[in-house]
């Protein structure tokens, strides 16, 4: 049925408010840093340095647009400012677990597709590094498994929902839009991956849905109707699309 099956992280296999998260996540980041930036110089311009990577169309890594807009606005050199976001990373991100959820039926979702053989992508928006895109995936507990794939800010020249993020998945893993079922709980985020031919199953549980532009999931439920449906898929097979 599918060649390669790709699953959004935040709001998906990760349970959690997104707009809660990322306000305490700019705290977090901005408390951090204020010994060597001013606060409000740097969260403006971590902000703007966002959308630029949001914007990003392809010339280079997500990672570089961020560094080459931020790095010059705050007044820092990027030999000092790599150690200190790395030491956040590691020292202050994890704290935030405490505003995400788990759920065993997002695990078992991917335990079943795996099962089935099925290669897999974390296909979450490319905008943190990898060292904060793994640590989420510890709370949700599938960091352990075989992803094909994990797109972050290092290794991905686009965002969601430019369609071309998800094309350059299908280069680099060499299959079709049409093989691939998208997984996601952004209807502009992750479903426009079905204007692309893709098969796509919007879970409702933490729903993100701006209402334009507006496109239409092939399939959706809850996350236990989503493992019910991926213990439904047949098993993998190469040739099966």
């Amino acid at each position: 049925m599918y060649k390669l099956v790709l699953f959004d992280l935040d709001g998906t296999l990760l349970p959690l408010d997104i707009e809660v998260f990322v306000k305490n996540y700019f705290v977090s980041i901005t408390d951090f840093f204020q010994d060597v930036v001013d606060p409000q110089v740097f969260l403006h311009n971590l902000k703007q340095s966002t959308r630029a990577m949001a914007r990003n169309q392809g010339d280079t890594v997500n990672e570089e647009v961020f560094m080459k807009n931020f790095l010059p606005a705050v007044g820092r050199e990027r030999d000092f400012m790599y150690p200190r976001f790395q030491l956040y990373y590691e020292k202050e991100f994890p704290k935030l677990k405490e505003y995400a959820g788990f759920s065993p039926w997002a695990q078992e979702s991917v335990t079943e597709v795996l099962n089935k053989g099925y290669p897999i992508v974390l296909a979450t928006n490319p905008l943190f590094p990898r060292m904060a895109t793994v640590e989420r995936m510890s709370w949700a507990r599938i960091s352990q498994y075989p992803w094909s794939m994990i797109t972050t800010y290092e290794n991905s020249r686009r965002c969601k929902p430019n369609v071309q993020y998800y094309q350059d998945i299908c280069r680099r893993m060499g299959v079709q839009a049409k093989e691939c079922l998208m997984i996601g709980n952004d209807v502009q985020e992750d479903i426009v991956a079905g204007t692309l031919g893709m098969d796509t199953f919007l879970v409702t549980d933490h729903l993100i849905d701006r209402g334009n532009p507006s496109y239409h999931p092939g399939h959706q439920g809850t996350l236990p109707e989503l493992a019910h449906f991926m213990k439904e898929m047949p098993q993998y097979s190469p040739q099966g699309c």
